[in-house]
């Protein structure tokens, strides 16, 4: 019977996943059909600068927002939550929008070269920022276990917004077709609001919830660092990379990286989504191996689903995404996908961090392979093996997957030795203060003085 409850929300990520990547190819194929190159340049810009804008304008709180609903084991919990949330974007999103339209003809000439444009970019700006609050139901809903409910909000959205794209697409009208595209997060926030409301949550006084909302931040901080550290390391290993190999050979890591980059979105959608708002309500040390396990073999016979039908479609599927300049990038997205596979391990680490209310682990977790994958590409480029990145990513994600098989088999020995756990004031204590070891350090008290007869301990002497 449990099994068949976790059927729904597990088949929903991938089904989603897909419908997702369908829109894509839709516009993708569609605006390199009716559009000119510089008009599929623009149409391209706008969309992606109202996809920058839908995560910035709730503070990047959203995978932070299903770990806190997920925990809130009380109606209580849960109207604070959604009302750090409110607090947080309704703060967010006047600062945001006076920047943007401040900088519009800026920002106008940096993404298309065009400042005349500036106001295409305030009514995209208005429209992502003004669907803030649907992404906050949405992230409310996956945590509260309502993943179908959470992914059919979100897939009504990016319907709407497709098609009412696409038919501005064949009429030969990008900016048209990039404000059509951004209705459809004001989609979503509808159908979520219908749907939340089945939750009854309430809000209340903004003092109340001061706390949520220092704890919301602090999960946003933990992705803006891994996803700042990710960026400025790509980036400085790919022009090392471009300086020894050639721009050629660089496009070919590129590829690689873009193709992995799609099966790693379903991992992360799969750990965000379903992971995470089950683990985060499981006290059960038994319960929560075995979910970790078989969660392990969902997202690993996800990667190696992938990896067989890429390898044994691999030159059609390349003509087909790509075109046939990319064939001798095979082998590297070959590679690339054994290090996705291997993966799996360090997500599944990340994320049960994650949902255990230890954000700073998560980061450290990520931060440290990349860390890894840093120096051993940065070794094998000075070497001159134009194999570096691939064999940099397996060798990062492998040492990350053995280090969290041993950290689980230890933590899963039944008889294993664990070691007493002392404060730091037990090693140095306060000038002043008595030594008194916790209860259970292993450290031995001293004994209580006995009483005389007829004599308090604590009695004062005798005048």
């Amino acid at each position: 019977m449990a099994a068949r409850s976790l059927l729904a929300p597990l088949a929903s990520v991938p089904a989603y996943f897909a419908f997702r990547i369908a829109s894509g190819l839709l516009l993708l194929k569609l605006s390199a059909s009716f559009l000119s190159v510089g008009n599929f340049t623009v149409f391209a810009q706008f969309v992606l600068f109202a996809a920058v804008l839908n995560l910035v304008a709730v503070g990047g709180t959203q995978n932070g927002l299903i770990r806190q609903a997920a925990a809130s084991g009380t109606q209580g919990g849960l109207a604070k939550t959604q009302t750090a949330a409110l607090m947080i974007w309704a703060t967010a999103a006047p600062v945001l929008f006076l920047s943007i339209a401040i900088a519009s003809a800026s920002i106008s000439g940096i993404l298309i070269g065009d400042p005349d444009q500036w106001r295409v970019v305030i009514v995209i700006a208005a429209l992502a920022i003004a669907a803030g609050p649907g992404q906050i139901w949405c992230s409310i809903l996956s945590g509260r276990k309502r993943v179908p409910t959470s992914l059919a909000a979100q897939a009504a959205g990016l319907c709407a917004g497709t098609l009412t794209a696409s038919v501005l697409i064949m009429r030969g009208d990008p900016t048209g077709a990039a404000i059509a595209f951004a209705t459809g997060p004001l989609v979503t926030m509808t159908v979520a609001f219908l749907c939340a409301d089945t939750l009854r949550m309430k809000l209340v006084r903004p003092r109340q919830a001061v706390a949520e909302v220092q704890t919301l931040i602090r999960y946003s901080a933990a992705f803006a660092a891994t996803s700042s550290f990710t960026a400025i390391v790509l980036f400085g290993l790919r022009a090392q990379y471009r300086d020894g190999f050639g721009a050629t050979t660089l496009g070919y890591w590129m590829a690689a990286n873009r193709v992995s980059d799609m099966s790693t979105q379903l991992l992360g959608l799969l750990m965000i989504q379903f992971f995470v708002a089950h683990i985060a309500t499981m006290d059960d040390a038994s319960e929560r191996r075995s979910f970790v396990v078989r969660c392990w073999a969902a997202g690993v016979a996800i990667m190696l689903l992938a990896m067989a039908v890429f390898s044994a479609a691999a030159e059609p599927l390349v003509r087909l995404f790509l075109s046939e300049a990319f064939e001798p990038a095979i082998p590297v997205i070959r590679t690339y996908m054994v290090g996705d596979v291997l993966r799996v391990w360090a997500s599944l680490a990340m994320f049960a961090a994650f949902a255990r209310g230890k954000p700073g682990r998560y980061a450290a977790i990520e931060i440290g392979t990349l860390t890894i994958m840093a120096g051993v590409v940065s070794v094998l480029i000075s070497a001159g093996d134009p194999r570096a990145p691939q064999l940099g990513y397996v060798a990062a994600y492998a040492t990350a997957a053995a280090i969290v098989t041993s950290a689980f088999l230890w933590r899963s020995l039944p008889g294993r030795i664990r070691l007493p756990r002392r404060p730091l004031s037990l090693w140095w204590p306060r000038r002043g203060a008595r030594r008194t070891p916790p209860q259970g350090s292993g450290v031995r008290r001293s004994e209580p003085a006995i009483a005389r007869p007829g004599r308090s301990p604590a009695a004062p002497p005798p005048a």
